[in-house]
């Protein structure tokens, strides 16, 4: 009889029936985003598709053994299951809205968190994509209080700050034990909260780790992360966070099916009519804040011929122009302003006309970012922060008035993620005002401003736009 061998990291079906082993191959393998640029494609030596299932050895990413179940009981395909991998039992079996209610800082869980829990305890593996400021960081911190008391787990994070913050809230649960790995901080602990590009440092505890779990999986599938998922031989318990895990809006099967396979399926919360949460179905519990966006337009400099890089340059970092809209802007708002830019030289620029800003970068230590960051959480009065996207794009928890996205861009998750980064509520803030830009001045500048307002309106935001 044919075998179906279940491992954490890879699964095989092990059959000598090839017609059934080409359908599972055919159902599994999609084009490569951009492999058209691929120089292997191009000198044809690859046609482009990423294959999730070996059609000569059948092994497959764990993750995918839904698909593969689904498809061999579609069939109606007899196998026998060999499953080697160790049984792992949570200490709790299941939770609820009080579980986390105590301590200095109790929470009262929600509904949809208290789903995301218990499907965490019940399935093992799989993608919690609760929207951006909906309160992952709760549901992570539920998910290891349910665990056996020192079960060897790690907390990955792609940057010092969202390990500091992750390192932070489950200290609060009183379960000591917890570590940090990133630059100088060198302490593992049974609970390990570390930067991917530290990882490498565990690399003898690496087999003996249980759960997994990953902050912002959707920026977790280059080389380095699935080095060290692979090297979890014994990570039978696997969860990945994300408001935006698959990106593009899903429309990148590829980079889909890498997380799904290393991970597992995405969660459906019960507490919801169709089992997705949305930010509009947030914003109406009043659990996010209510948003007004507004669009408006930069004409010039004219850059009608200019290649998408130097238009980048010329008609957002170095535009004297956009830089006087964006200084008239924000020296008009009130309460906490956070602008996001994608370049260090843009920044440098706008902190020129705006003196007074903070101005938080890549380069800046842990420490200095935290001091901005509680500022722009707690600030009372006018207080004006610029920062690159990649500190502010994902995880980090800003309580802002007012969000001023002067980077651009076009890909649904950034665009979600950095929306996102306003939308918590203060007991001084329940209402963000979101500004970006039509940039009219060059064809591919505009083309990515409309689809800004695009993957906006799909959120179920209303958008103003205005010369």
């Amino acid at each position: 009889m044919d075998k179906l061998k279940i491992q954490n990291n890879y699964s095989w079906f092990l059959s000598t029936d090839e017609k059934i082993k080409e359908v599972l191959w055919k159902a599994l393998r999609f084009r490569a985003r951009g492999y058209f640029h691929n120089v292997r494609y191009k000198m044809k030596i690859w046609d482009g598709f990423n294959d999730f299932f070996k059609k000569d050895s059948g092994r497959f990413l764990s993750g995918l053994l839904p698909e593969v179940r689904m498809a061999l009981n579609h069939l109606a395909h007899p196998h026998e299951v060999i499953d080697e991998r160790e049984p792992f039992e949570f200490g709790i079996k299941s939770v609820d809205e009080n579980f986390l209610n105590f301590g200095v800082e109790p929470i009262v869980l929600r509904d949809y968190q208290v789903d995301y829990i218990n499907m965490a305890i019940k399935n093992k593996r799989g993608i919690i994509p609760s929207p951006t400021s909906s309160g992952k960081t709760a549901i992570m911190k539920g998910i290891i209080r349910a665990l056996p008391p020192k079960t060897p787990t790690l907390v990955l994070a792609n940057k010092k700050s969202l390990v500091e913050q992750n390192y932070d809230e489950i200290m609060k649960l009183g379960l000591g034990k917890v570590g940090r790995l990133y630059g100088e901080k060198k302490e593992p602990n049974y609970i390990t909260c570390a930067t991917v590009q530290s990882a490498h440092l565990l690399k003898p505890i690496l087999p003996k780790i249980r759960v997994l779990i990953v902050d912002e999986i959707h920026e977790m599938m280059s080389r380095k992360p699935k080095q060290v998922y692979l090297a979890l031989k014994n990570a039978s318990v696997r969860i990945g966070m994300s408001a935006t895990a698959f990106k593009f809006g899903g429309t990148d099967k590829s980079q889909k099916y890498e997380v799904k396979g290393w991970i597992g399926p995405e969660f459906l919360a019960k507490s919801t009519e169709d089992g997705k949460l949305t930010t509009k179905e947030l914003q109406e519990r009043d659990i996010l804040s209510s948003a007004s966006c507004k669009f408006f337009r930069v004409k010039q400099p004219i850059l009608q011929y200019e290649i998408y890089l130097d238009a980048v340059t010329k008609g957002i970092a170095e535009n004297e122009h956009f830089h006087d809209i964006v200084t008239k802007l924000v020296l008009g708002l009130t309460g906490r302003t956070l602008i996001i830019v994608e370049r260090i030289e843009h920044g440098d620029r706008l902190q020129q006309h705006i003196p007074n800003a903070l101005w938080v970068r890549g380069q800046d230590n842990v420490e200095t970012r935290k001091i901005i960051i509680e500022r722009l959480k707690k600030e009372q009065g006018e207080l004006i922060a610029i920062a690159t996207s990649g500190i502010f794009n994902t995880g980090i928890n800003v309580f802002v008035h007012n969000l001023v996205n002067a980077a651009g861009g076009q890909a649904d998750h950034q665009i979600i993620q950095r929306f996102g980064r306003g939308l918590r509520r203060a007991e001084d803030k329940a209402h963000l005002q979101y500004f970006d830009f039509i940039f009219e001045n060059n064809p591919y500048l505009e083309k990515h401003s409309w689809k800004r307002v695009s993957v906006l309106e799909k959120e179920g935001h209303q958008i103003i736009v205005e010369d």
